[in-house]
């Protein structure tokens, strides 16, 4: 049950970062961290969706050799994807001191 709510929740956060990162391209004097925040959200997005599509452990899919190794890329591309997003953040917050 877990499990599932994190395959269909996940990709909703992958769509609040990238809202979040459009909203520092438009208001932002540097766009730099922005642009990090975008880029990081579609990996994150593009990894997250790739889970929810193709892998779908408890919604029918029968378990493969292949398995672990999918679900190790899905992890890693979402983890870098957030990794980006919060260097684009810190970016940002240094880029733009208030």
């Amino acid at each position: 049950m877990i499990d599932n709510l994190g395959l269909v929740i996940l990709p909703f956060v992958a769509l609040i970062f990238l809202l979040g990162g459009a909203l520092l391209l438009r208001g932002a004097t540097s766009r730099i961290g922005g642009l990090c925040v975008v880029a990081g959200a579609a990996l994150f997005l593009a990894a997250e969706l790739y889970g929810v599509f193709t892998l779908r452990p408890y919604l029918g899919r029968f378990f493969d050799p292949q398995w672990p190794t999918q679900v190790a890329t899905v992890e890693i591309g979402a983890t870098l994807g957030l990794l980006l997003c919060a260097v684009g953040l810190v970016v940002h917050a240094f880029k733009n001191p208030r």
